[in-house]
């Protein structure tokens, strides 16, 4: 993705969170996030955008944007939306190339801010969905390329490869193919079609949903060994 399309969908989730962040009651708990309540998903995308926020501020010397935790009578969306729309004010204001700090050691700009919000946000925008029962696919290209952000986060996280050797075939039904295998070394991925423990074939969006445990909205059909899947959960957990 561009980072302008990634600025775009980044607009897109801030809308829809603030969406769900009012069709439900802030003590609902979060099926997809068992140990929330939707007010402390709507506490942890806020302040995963400020946090994002005060970095780029730093890196062009700006002043920073005021922060106040989520408190227990603020309205959830009143409350998010403005630090959200800091974000995205700060990375127009910018572009993908400019150097800042990331956790990413050879990603360090606001590109890669740009990629970790668009698919943080979208991730946990269909978890806010689900305290209310009703989610919705992620964009493709979103999910496409929070597939592809895993192998550049897993690295960064330092935990004990998996290792099992297994390995997992992904073919989505918009043309996208990963096959991933777990050695000892760490996680490696390619684009292409390669024979696998297991082959999981759905919409980019439902295979994203899937890797990140996550139930998926449309049917992912699983042929092969159930647990090249079970490694793969081992390896990598997003909350």
């Amino acid at each position: 993705m561009e980072y302008d399309e990634r600025l775009t969908a980044i607009d897109d989730e801030v809308r829809r969170l603030g969406y769900a962040f009012r069709a439900v009651h802030r003590t609902a708990r979060v099926p997809t996030c068992p140990d929330w309540t939707l007010a402390d998903l709507a506490a942890h995308v806020g302040q995963f955008a400020a946090l994002w926020t005060h970095v780029l501020c730093e890196a062009s010397w700006s002043k920073k944007t005021p922060y106040a935790p989520l408190g227990a009578d603020d309205d959830m969306a009143d409350w998010f939306e403005p630090l959200a729309n800091h974000l995205l004010d700060a990375l127009r204001a910018t572009t993908a190339d400019a150097p800042c700090w990331t956790w990413i050691p050879d990603e360090q700009n606001a590109g890669c801010v740009a990629r970790r919000a668009a698919n943080e946000l979208s991730f946990h925008r269909y978890d806010a969905q689900s305290a209310g029962g009703a989610t919705t696919q992620l964009d493709p290209a979103v999910a496409a390329d929070s597939i592809d952000e895993i192998f550049v986060m897993i690295p960064a996280w330092g935990n004990p490869p998996e290792g099992s050797g297994l390995s997992l075939h992904l073919h989505g039904l918009e043309g996208g193919e990963w096959t991933i295998t777990l050695p000892p070394e760490g996680p490696q991925v390619v684009h292409e079609h390669v024979p696998a423990d297991i082959k999981l074939t759905g919409t980019a969006s439902d295979l994203a949903l899937l890797l990140f445990q996550r139930p998926t909205i449309g049917p992912v059909d699983r042929a092969g060994e159930a647990a090249a899947l079970d490694a793969w959960y081992r390896e990598f957990l997003f909350d």
